[in-house]
């Protein structure tokens, strides 16, 4: 196989993990949606200091989420800039 060939295949298949990876995300940040409606239901409004920690987690691990996606979605551009090179 060419080297060509080969960092086409490469290429080819890191954008696949990276769907890959995506789409485990995506689906994660579903069920942080669940459970973060979950917990308010538990606590209904309460001002108890250890659900207030609970759905402040919970937040910052969505944004991280989403922020990590947002960096997949980058990289993918990048490797389909370099397939067209």
């Amino acid at each position: 196989m060419s080297m060509v060939m080969e960092l086409i295949s490469a290429v080819t298949n890191a954008q696949r993990q990276i769907d890959d990876q995506m789409s485990k995300l995506h689906s994660y940040s579903g069920e942080i949606d669940e459970v973060t409606q979950r917990v308010e239901s538990a606590f209904n409004g309460s001002q108890r200091e250890y659900g207030q920690q609970m759905m402040q987690q919970l937040a910052q691990t969505k944004k991280q989420v989403a922020q990590t996606i947002e960096h997949l979605e980058t990289a993918k551009e990048k490797l389909t800039q370099v397939s067209m090179i």
